[in-house]
């Protein structure tokens, strides 16, 4: 049994917190962000790639409370519990990290997890302190260290590190997150349509053949002709890490699906993509959206819906208009895009999860209008 560590959270801007160590003993840096999903959606948070190499903050206070359940499979071959195959958070830090667990699926404690997958998290800290500081200085770099028990961290030299850690947002997340070769779910079914796989969460293609398609997942530089090549009835872009303007390859499909009238739906990431695509521009939020309760309007009904969202960029929601462009849905708090479609065109996008998971699932018709729009329906 390991025992009591002392780790440290050490933030770009100086500040800093003193905590105990769980999961691995370790020293990350990455970027440091914040959620608002309760208790309920830690291993959907952890196992997103649209997570990787951040630093996730939860806001609920205890975390860990239902454990871990095992790596079980569905129908279509995709874990029940989790958005991918593995952690891709950097690092983890929460109020209080639950030892003993309570729910008949689990299977380990969440510590134990983050062992496992060479992951560390810092315990016994001010998790909302930290979210003021990023929601009044916004995004910014971190390092966490978790130390062997018996020995202290060096903050000074912490702070000195933090400066000149790479920032995240210059990698090319999508290219470490996506599947490296073509994967086809629930082959039998009579129409394909293909995900463009930029880190794409297991729930989505699990909506998608929960529709009766077959999913062809491809890599996140996949050539248009190459996606054609599957004679698809549509294609998803799928949610990712990252700036959107480094995925080049998936705009570029994007432009081609646009101007071809190629069936397009867009999520996240995905909708960024699209946005640049039709000659927009995006922009990065002072501190993103993350949550399980986020409101959005359809501006096209007027109707509100609680969304899940995390991202950190946007779409300017003026500049897709020359194309003609129109926004979808926007932010009831501060008014954001959050999502596009064409009147005329076979192709619209959001910026939250409309998979719901972790979170509502109010806007899960999302994926009944990308079906309808495939068999002939209207945009």
């Amino acid at each position: 049994m390991i025992g009591i560590r002392q780790a440290a959270l050490v933030l770009e801007s100086g500040k800093y917190f003193l905590g105990t160590g769980f999961g691995a003993t370790k020293t990350v840096a990455g970027e440091i962000v914040f959620t608002t999903v309760t208790a309920a959606g830690y291993n959907a948070v952890l196992t997103d790639p649209s997570n990787q190499r951040q630093i996730f903050t939860m806001t609920f206070p205890t975390i860990g409370n239902y454990g871990v359940p095992a790596w079980v499979p569905d129908e279509f071959g995709l874990y029940q519990h989790f958005e991918s195959d593995s952690i891709k958070v950097g690092g983890f830090v929460v109020s209080e990290c639950c030892k003993k667990p309570f729910h008949w699926e689990s299977i380990k404690t969440l510590d134990t997890f983050l062992q496992e997958q060479n992951v560390p998290g810092i315990e016994g800290v001010d998790t909302r302190a930290i979210t003021r500081i990023l929601r009044s200085e916004g995004l910014q770099k971190c390092i966490l260290q978790v130390l062997p028990e018996g020995e202290s961290p060096d903050i000074s030299a912490l702070q000195d590190a933090v400066h000149v850690a790479e920032d995240i947002n210059a990698m090319d997340l999508c290219a470490q997150v996506s599947l490296k070769e073509v994967k086809l779910y629930n082959e039998r079914a009579p129409k394909k349509v293909v995900v463009i796989d930029m880190g794409v969460k297991n729930n989505i293609i699990r909506n998608l053949c929960k529709r009766n398609f077959c999913v062809v997942r491809v890599p996140f530089n996949a050539t248009y002709e190459q996606i054609l090549s599957y004679e698809p009835e549509g294609i998803v872009i799928s949610n990712g890490p990252g700036d959107p303007k480094t995925c080049k390859p998936a705009i570029a499909v994007a432009k081609r699906c646009i101007d071809d009238e190629l069936p397009l739906f867009g999520i996240c990431l995905g909708n960024q993509i699209i946005g640049l695509a039709a000659g927009g521009n995006t922009y990065r939020l002072r501190y993103g959206h993350r949550g399980g309760n986020k409101p959005c309007i359809d501006l096209t009904t007027n109707r509100c819906y609680i969304t899940t969202q995390n991202h950190s960029y946007v779409v300017d929601p003026e500049t897709i208009k020359p194309a003609g462009f129109k926004m979808y849905f926007m932010n009831a708090d501060d008014k954001s895009l959050e999502g596009l479609y064409h009147p005329e065109k076979p192709v619209f996008s959001v910026q939250f999860h409309p998979e719901g998971f972790p979170g509502p699932r109010d806007p899960n018709f999302l994926f009944d209008k990308f079906e309808k729009m495939i068999r002939g329906g209207k945009n």
